[in-house]
């Protein structure tokens, strides 16, 4: 917390350095050992104002210069809360910088591993896609010559319904390749950053943003095996053994050494046969080969790619409700829960994309076209009134379908109108053709 000297009262004026424009200081939101953050005013509207502790300044030298090439340059993502103006007070050898005002329905990522009932309950759809938004957003950084330095639960926080994010602490961000400020936040750092052999970058962020996508798909650590549980004293040559220089993935199928302990790992085992191949294949390459060889991890639009796919194709058991990913093209397979047989569900084949389609769902325009990011709804998922066990997909665009049934004549879908989900049936909806697999066969 700041001293009851640096502390900024309620009412204080201060003033843009770039915009020199007037605001107030208002309550405080929260401290660290950086600087406290407050509510300010300016022209009507509310911003966070983070205003740094005197002794903060005096130790990171770069911090002036890292800030001011942000707010020169602009957020590369609407969902980074990215530096707007540097702020003076008048009287205070100190400095701060004005930033989007946090949306209070946000909660911060440590509540999905927080002990009932302060956990973030997401379901796997969710918690897929908070992983798609946070690979796009480091996309759009890196791409943009930056690198974040030090990915963690801190600053970043997670929509409970619509799985959005957004980015804070962006002070730490600075060029890629120039001195960092900081070497990153325990468990998330490099296991080369860890042994203190490099300082943060672009490659280093890559290594812990597969950690943060890890704990969003598992609630665990990917290197918290079997030899964590097993150290009597976790002290910090504990951790440097585990993260830095003897780091093994707890699904390494070469070196087992910090595998798997039942009943400990149950869940984690169960979220990892319920994932399919092309994501597990990604974890595995993040935290084996890409522990010791930076130039092998996986990139940020792999990630977007593999999460979007599979949020497309999930499904439940139809025994326990547990949901996975579905692969059509896969043998056979049971509940990775219960081990009750899984059978096909009902589904959208696109070229290569699967989309699952359970009763109630909206298919985007995103689902069908792989060129477009758009989230407008073109179909929807509707259950027979009387039948449940029947599903159609009803027209919500403006423009008929083309709909040839197997055994019928080609018909037009008008807007407004369903169609009967059966094997075979081939759709096109504009310039896009699907063809719908594995609806349940019940008489009408």
């Amino acid at each position: 917390m700041a001293s009851p000297d640096e502390a900024l009262k309620p009412g204080t004026r201060f003033r843009t350095r770039n915009g020199r424009r007037e605001g107030e200081v208002g309550t405080v939101l929260g401290a660290g050992g950086q600087g406290a953050v407050y509510l300010a005013r300016m022209g009507g509207g509310e911003f966070a104002l983070k205003w740094y502790h005197d002794y903060y300044v005096d130790l990171d030298t770069g911090l002036f210069a890292r800030l001011s090439s942000a707010v020169k340059r602009g957020a590369p993502d609407n969902r980074f809360l990215w530096p707007l103006d540097l702020v003076d007070i008048e009287g205070q050898r100190s400095f701060g910088y004005l930033m989007p005002l946090r949306d209070a329905a946000y909660a911060g990522m440590r509540d999905l591993i927080a002990p009932p009932p302060q956990r973030l309950e997401l379901d796997l759809p969710q918690r897929l896609l908070a992983c798609e938004h946070i690979a796009q957003c480091f996309l759009e950084l890196h791409a943009a010559g930056f690198c974040y330095q030090d990915i963690n639960f801190g600053n970043i926080f997670l929509h409970p319904q619509t799985a959005d994010v957004l980015i804070c602490d962006n002070d730490n961000v600075n060029i890629d390749g120039a001195d960092a400020s900081i070497y990153g936040t325990r468990k998330f750092m490099a296991p080369e950053v860890v042994r203190r052999e490099t300082l943060p970058c672009t490659k280093t962020d890559l290594f812990s943003m597969a950690v943060m996508f890890f704990y969003v798909s598992f609630a665990w650590h990917p290197l918290d095996g079997r030899r964590e549980l097993e150290i009597k004293l976790l002290d910090a040559a504990a951790e440097e053994r585990l993260y830095g220089t003897e780091p093994v993935f707890i699904f390494d199928t070469v070196n087992t050494a910090n595998g798997l302990l039942s009943p400990m790992h149950d869940a984690i085992a169960n979220r990892w046969h319920s994932l399919n191949s092309e994501l597990r294949a990604l974890f595995d390459r993040s935290f084996t080969v890409g522990l010791f060889t930076p130039g092998r991890r996986v990139h940020e639009y792999e990630w977007r790619s593999a999460f979007a796919s599979a949020r497309r194709a999930v499904s439940s058991c139809a025994a326990c409700g547990y949901q996975y990913v579905y692969e059509p093209d896969a043998e056979s397979a049971d509940c990775a829960r219960c081990a009750a047989s899984l059978s096909p569900p009902a589904a959208l084949r696109v070229g290569r994309r699967v989309i699952t389609l359970p009763a109630g769902r909206g298919v985007t325009v995103a689902d069908i076209d792989e060129r477009q990011s758009s989230e407008r709804i073109v179909g929807e998922v509707q259950a027979h009134p009387s039948k449940p066990q029947i599903l159609g997909l009803a027209n919500r665009t403006e423009a008929p379908w083309r709909v040839e049934i197997p055994g019928y004549s080609a018909a037009a879908i008008p807007p407004g109108k369903t169609v009967r989900l059966l094997h075979g049936t081939a759709i096109a909806i504009g310039d896009r053709h699907l063809t719908v697999s594995n609806p349940q066969d019940v008489p009408s």
